[in-house]
Order: C-alpha cells, then structure tokens, then sequence
C-alpha cells in the first residue's frame, strides 16, 4: 500500500510541476503554452493502466510477459538503427509511430532486470552453460546495444542493476574481477570511441567546451534559494536546454526552492525503502532479485539525474521517474512499479508459480 500510494503521490506532483513549470518552456520551442502538460496528461492515465495491469500478473506471467517485452524492444531498437530512427544530439534512441516518438530501450531496461533475475534463480536450467555467464553474456549484449545508441547514462544504468544482482544471487571473486574488468573497458572505450561521452566527461573535468547547460542549472538552482521564487515564476527555466526532461529538477529548485527539492527527494527515498521493507523477509530468490535490482534501477536514476543537475557528475539524458515530461519514461516506471507491487502482494498463491 506504502509503494503505491507514494507512487501515485510522485505522478500527482509530476503532472503539477508540468502544469506550473512548463507553459514557458513550450512558447520557447514555438509551442502552444500547454502543448507538454497535455502530453503529460495524455500519458498519466496509461502510466495507471499499466501499473494496475502488471500487478495482477502472476509469477510466471511476468516472465513471459517480459521475455516479449524484452524481443520486441530488441527489434524496436534495430529498427531505429537501420529504418526510421529519430537522432537527437547525435544518438538514436528514438523512433516514431503514429505521430509520437518512445525510446525502447527504457523497455529493454525493465525487461533485462526480470530476465536476469529469472537466470540468477532457474537453478542451473541451462543446462548446456553456466547461469552466470550466461547472464553475463546477455549483459554483454544489452550494454553493446546501448552504447551503439549512444546511451553512456543507460549503460551505467545497466550495469549497476545487473551488478546489484549479481552481488545478491551469490557473487564471487572471480565475477567481481570480471565485471569490474569489463566495465572499466567499456567505460574507457565509450570515452575514446564516442564523441559525445568524451566531450560531457572533458566538460565536467577540465571545464572544457561548452558548459552552458549546467551553467544555468546551477544558476537555476541558486537563484530558487530555499523557498524558491513560486510556482511558474522561475526565469532561467526559458533559456535552459531541456528544462522540461532531463532538468525538470533545476526547474523545481527555482521556483519550489531547497525546501520543494527536499519534499520530492524524501518520497523518492521513502519509495525505494518501503520496496526494501517489503522483500526483505521474501524467501523465493527470483521475487528477491527482480525487486532488488527494479529498486535499484528507480535508485540509479534519480541519483543520475539529480547528481547531473546539480553538476555532481557529467551531463547525462536521463529524466527524473514520475516527474519529467516523457511517455516513454513514465510507461517505463509503471512497469517497473507494476512488477514490484505485483511480487511484493500478500497472499496470492500464483505469485509462486514458476
């Protein structure tokens, strides 16, 4: 009940910070002053949807469920390379159908948590390799797909959750050596390979190139103080680069100040708690992993978000969960938390269905 009413609360304050925050920010890009809250709003009922419908699924249906979850956003994400792909800032993450562009792989996310759990617990079902490394020769797969985007803040992502669970499953030193391996390798390869990981990491380094963007989210967040400036009054929001997605946060802090910061945050924190409450004493180990690294993903991306904005680590395009603008991120989330309030349910008996 905990997760989903807090849940409920951080759309509710998503769909009210779209509703002050962002009619600016539409006649900016020559938009009708209320073009994102109706978008925002046109998603918030399916984002419901979603969450109701997945926590009625069994055990067993969120396997299958997301195995073609998994295919299909697999497929989603070729089709963008080699079709119909929208590039933005020089990756293509995006593709379009029916007059709206989603990003699959926030799809592929959710999925590879429920699969790699689904491997950590078959109990050596595979029975021609290891589960570990086949784990971690899909980790492999999907971090390749990622990076070939390029989503550097994804694969870190990624990587996190699957490291997570690894470590809960029964990690040993000989996967801690590998995994730390080959994601320094990677790390190191996205710097010298992609351009557009090397030039934010140069720019949060050495100061070099351009700092525009989290120059005025700074600014932004400065000029909120503790109190902020109020609801819609904000100023630097217009001239900030994506003020809408990835720093929705800067705009919370102008105008709702340290004091609104600190109210999100702490139903941020109280969310991903309350999901450790409820599997900690959880005794099937898929529920335990699925959950675990479905907490850690929410976790992984509020901390890359808001450690973005505030200039703690290097610009990254990941958005804030419930609060940005973004279909793709909310149906995501709801997925994620659909999942979560579905293994987590008392007295269901399907739930242990394998």
């Amino acid at each position: 009940r905990n997760i989903f009413i807090t849940t409920i609360i951080l759309i509710v304050i998503g769909c009210l910070i779209s509703f002050i925050a962002t009619p600016s920010i539409a006649i900016k890009y020559d938009l009708e002053p209320y073009y994102f809250v109706k978008k925002h709003l046109f998603f918030t009922p399916f984002t419901l949807f979603f969450i109701f419908f997945i926590s009625l699924f069994s055990k067993l249906g969120i396997k299958r469920f997301f195995l073609f979850i998994f295919f299909i956003s697999f497929l989603l994400i070729l089709y963008s390379f080699f079709f119909t792909g929208i590039e933005v800032k020089g990756a293509t993450r995006w593709v379009y159908f029916f007059g709206y562009s989603f990003q699959p792989s926030e799809f592929l996310k959710v999925s590879f948590v429920i699969i790699c759990a689904w491997i950590f617990s078959s109990k050596n079902k595979f029975k021609l390799i290891n589960n570990q490394i086949f784990s971690f020769i899909l980790y492999l797969f999907v971090s390749s797909l990622i990076l070939s985007q390029p989503d550097f803040s994804m694969f870190v992502i990624i990587s996190s959750i699957y490291f997570g669970q690894l470590f809960i499953s029964g990690l040993k030193w000989k996967w801690v050596i590998a995994c730390s391996i080959f994601f320094s390798f990677f790390s190191f390869a996205s710097y010298f390979f992609l351009s557009n990981v090397k030039i934010r990491i140069d720019n949060f380094f050495y100061s070099s190139g351009d700092n525009y963007q989290i120059s005025k989210s700074l600014q932004a967040i400065k000029e909120g103080g503790l109190f902020g400036k109020g609801g819609g009054m904000g100023t630097v929001k217009d001239n900030l680069p994506d003020a809408h997605t990835d720093f929705i946060f800067s705009v919370i802090a102008e105008e709702f100040g340290t004091i609104g910061c600190l109210f999100i945050i702490f139903f941020f924190i109280y969310l991903i708690l309350s999901i450790y409450k409820r599997v900690k004493n959880e005794k099937y180990l898929f529920i335990i992993l699925s959950v675990s690294g479905l907490a850690i993903q929410l976790g992984s991306q509020i901390f890359v978000n808001i450690g973005s904005t505030i200039g703690l680590i290097p610009t990254t395009g990941t958005t804030l969960p419930f609060i940005s603008y973004g279909g793709s991120s909310m149906i995501s989330m709801a997925l994620n938390i659909g999942v979560i309030l579905s293994l987590t349910r008392v007295n269901y008996k399907d739930n242990i269905a394998s």
